[in-house]
């Protein structure tokens, strides 16, 4: 399972569990993980129960959900590829008059492919800093 591998953890400033949210999610976009701090950036995905998803009302999309699915595409060619190497994608977003550090790390599972995973972390800043 992805949790004991040392290799999730990047090179990056520590942060506190408090500020961080937490989401892990299926390769079909199914919530498995969230902690309470990340609740408040997925709960604007609600059509479906559990899963990460727009409102269909919604015309602009979400920094969050585009993460996922830009992790998710890069997990699929790593997975096509046969490239089990994790690997992460970061990104900084305005939120609430402050900035929010996103970052998507993708795991690829060998010996079953749709355990694959998507994890998400969610690092308020109230201040604008690169990392």
């Amino acid at each position: 399972m992805f949790i004991g591998q040392p290799d999730l953890a990047a090179p990056a400033a520590p942060t506190s569990s408090v500020e961080t949210g937490l989401i892990v999610l299926s390769m079909d976009g199914r919530i498995l993980h969230t902690n309470d701090r990340a609740h408040e950036f997925a709960r604007h995905f609600t059509n479906e129960p559990r899963r990460l998803q727009a409102p269909a009302t919604t015309p602009l999309r979400h920094p969050l959900m585009d993460l996922f699915h830009d992790v998710l595409a890069n997990l699929e060619k790593h997975i096509a590829a046969e490239d089990w190497s994790q690997f992460e994608i970061t990104r900084l977003a305005r939120w609430g008059g402050g900035t929010v550090r996103l970052r998507g790390f993708g795991i690829p599972d060998q010996a079953r492919r749709q355990q694959s995973r998507v994890v998400l972390t969610v690092h308020y800043q109230s201040s604008p800093s690169p990392w």
